[in-house]
């Protein structure tokens, strides 16, 4: 790590350059990656302790490593300006007051066998001092620009040797600061920091429990800065061992990942709130994005981009085996299936070698990972296409219904229809035309296709950006208007976002890209009034049927049941049970009311916008909206054309769909 003298470091903020290097004589590890009104430091972090002072002390390393606080600095060194100590506290306590800086006890331990003499105690402190005036400058030069600064204080603690009756996972210090003022940003990060869950369970946060925010960096800023607050914040050890030291790298991870968005969304909560008027909406340069990100997204594309889950699951050969359906009683369909284009072994191997590791942005890391994960799945559920591995293979990827999906298909099932299903006069060929005339009005590079080989009436080739439209189908006009929204309005525009995206992740679909964009599809429909009672009994009709697949009933029970419904003709409940049984058991459909489900609450709290970037997830908008700010995404070319929506949804269907749960 580069060595940077102070004057460096005032040439840089005075010209708004970005800066890295160790500062303070080396007591301090600074980056400046962009000029945002935030900072985050963790000055418990270090334990060098310089050569000249180890005769002296009492403490081994181990007993130092107790009461330090490791990893703090990799918890936040994502962060756009972070202030890292690298020395040891027992050499120097950035945390307390120059006078109080060099322990002569600390935790009822003698620290020193031999104190250090007048000349060891004036370097330390002056490392002390250095460090103050590198924040002091850091501080000045951003709460001039912004007219108000935050300043997370990064800590951890022990909770197992200390034996508290409550130990917090975080805790918020606030003896110091105006609690009056500054409640508001207090709040936004208890919510923010306990927004997931842990393994399973809640954290947890308090306010002065174990600790209280009296440290020495506290007391500066507040006595210095009129307009920069500062956070004292305490994570307790959970992500390691305390007495052997030994990191628990998964639970290190989704910690880093997870404090990284609670430390950003409450920075831009506060810089909405207190930053000045003119500032609020400051802009951030356009990030170059980290050679280890694009080496890992086009690695990944390039290794992915072909594997198609329903061009391997869809059969070849479903109208002869429809044929002999209907000519012989209680048929099992023998459905043929594309063979594998890739070695599944060799595909896994090299996705598990892609240098994820490299890359030190905990928010792109974490998505890159899952992203990972979610294809070896994948690959798992192509390979056994055709074979009894299969249904189990799409359970660990699609899931399977639950009691309250089971409960909502049957609560719409029951429900009475107003009016009588629309007839079914267009063809394939004059629903193409419709198609197409929609493509031109929105003007997208885009085209439309009939096709033998499909299930669905009809579906977007991302690859080829080409609507495939089944050749033996029959269309109502209300069939029409929803397959333009749904399918050009939704699954071609997002194709043609993720075009348009500086990274190709978007384009391969992120975990939960299914159930995402089924029900962003349906909602779609919806919004814009093309949906029907029929058409949400058709979506519970295929959770249903999932359910009895996975609970082992044969495909002509399946079929028998859809069609003893009444909702269905001998050709869409045989379309149906095919959907539910190809491959060997295919989850998939179950989905698209849960989606749907979820996008309706979604929408009644937050703009959607975001979610037709790609092939996005909705467990993943916090994320997107995080790289669009930050410019890593660009924000979506195309939206869907609200004008044509209806200013009030049907109240029957707007009432049936709110009593889903």
């Amino acid at each position: 790590m580069p060595m940077q003298s102070e004057q460096a470091l005032v040439a840089a903020l005075a010209a708004q350059q970005p800066f890295e290097g160790e500062v303070a004589g080396g007591a301090v590890y600074l980056h400046i990656r962009e000029y945002v009104p935030y900072v985050a430091t963790a000055v418990h972090a270090g334990s060098r302790l310089r050569t000249s002072l180890h005769g002296n002390m009492a403490l081994s390393e181990q007993a130092r490593f107790e009461e330090e606080d490791p990893h703090t600095g990799e918890l936040i060194d994502a962060m756009p300006i972070v202030l890292i100590a690298r020395d040891s506290r027992y050499e120097y306590d950035l945390n307390r007051a120059p006078q109080q800086a060099i322990y002569t006890q600390a935790w009822g331990k003698e620290v020193w066998q031999l104190q250090p003499d007048g000349t060891e105690r004036d370097l330390s402190l002056s490392k002390h001092a250095a460090y103050y005036q590198v924040l002091k400058l850091v501080l000045d030069t951003l709460e001039k620009k912004f007219g108000a600064c935050l300043v997370f204080d990064i800590h951890s603690y022990n909770w197992q040797v200390r034996q508290y009756d409550f130990a917090p996972d975080f805790n918020l210090g606030t003896a110091q600061l105006d609690a009056l003022r500054w409640r508001p940003v207090f709040n936004t990060l208890r919510q923010q920091l306990c927004r997931k869950k842990f393994q399973g369970a809640p954290l947890s946060f308090a306010e002065n429990s174990v600790f209280q925010g009296d440290g020495y960096q506290a007391t500066f800023v507040t006595k210095t800065y009129k307009n920069t607050l500062i956070l004292p914040l305490e994570v307790r050890k959970f992500f390691m061992d305390e007495l052997t030291g030994e990191l628990y790298p998964l639970v290190f991870e989704k910690l880093k990942r997870n404090l990284h968005i609670a430390l950003t969304q409450t920075a831009r909560f506060f810089i909405k709130r207190y930053c000045s008027k003119a500032m609020v909406q400051f802009n951030h340069v356009q990030q170059h994005i980290d050679p280890a990100i694009k080496a890992v997204d086009l690695a990944l594309y390039k290794l992915a981009r072909n594997l198609d889950t329903l061009h391997y699951v869809n059969p070849t050969n479903i109208a002869q085996e429809k044929r002999r359906f209907f000519n012989k009683s209680h048929y099992r369909p023998q459905f043929k299936y594309r063979p594998l284009r890739m070695d599944p072994y060799e595909f896994k191997e090299q996705l598990y070698r892609l240098p994820v590791a490299d890359i030190g942005d905990p928010l792109i890391k974490d998505i890159y990972r899952k992203l990972i994960d979610n294809f070896a799945t994948k690959i798992d559920v192509i390979t056994q296409v055709g074979k009894e591995q299969f249904l189990y293979n799409s359970l660990r990827y699609y899931g399977e219904p639950s009691v309250d999906d089971i409960a909502n298909a049957r609560f719409i099932i029951h429900a009475t229809e107003p009016q009588p299903a629309a007839p079914k006069t267009i063809n394939a060929e004059q629903a193409l035309g419709r198609f197409e005339q929609a493509i031109a009005q929105m003007q997208l590079p885009c085209k439309v296709s009939l096709s033998t080989k499909l299930v669905a009436k009809a579906m977007v080739d991302n690859g080829k950006k080409t609507l495939l439209v089944n050749s033996t189908a029959m269309f109502s006009e209300l069939d029409v208007r929803a397959l333009i929204e749904h399918e050009i309005g939704v699954h071609l525009l997002t194709t043609l976002n993720a075009e348009q995206q500086p990274l190709h992740l978007l384009r391969l679909g992120l975990p939960g890209n299914t159930y995402t964009q089924e029900g962003l599809a349906i909602f779609r429909e919806f919004q814009s009034g093309n949906i029907n009672l029929m058409r949400l009994k058709t979506l519970a009709l295929r959770v249903l049927a999932v359910d009895k697949m996975v609970k082992g009933e044969q495909f002509y029970q399946v079929y028998e049941f859809l069609r003893d419904t009444s909702y269905l003709g001998s050709a869409e409940a045989f379309g149906l049970t095919t959907r539910v049984f190809r491959g060997g058991g295919f989850t998939k459909d179950h989905l698209y009311l849960k989606g749907f489900r979820d996008v309706v609450k979604l929408s009644q709290q937050r703009s959607l916008d975001n979610l037709y970037l790609g092939k996005t997830g909705l467990a993943q908008l916090d994320a997107i909206d995080m790289l669009v700010e930050r410019q890593l995404l660009d924000k979506p070319a195309y939206l869907p054309d609200y004008s044509r929506d209806p200013a009030q949804p049907d109240a029957i269907l707007s009432y049936l769909i709110s009593c889903i749960k």
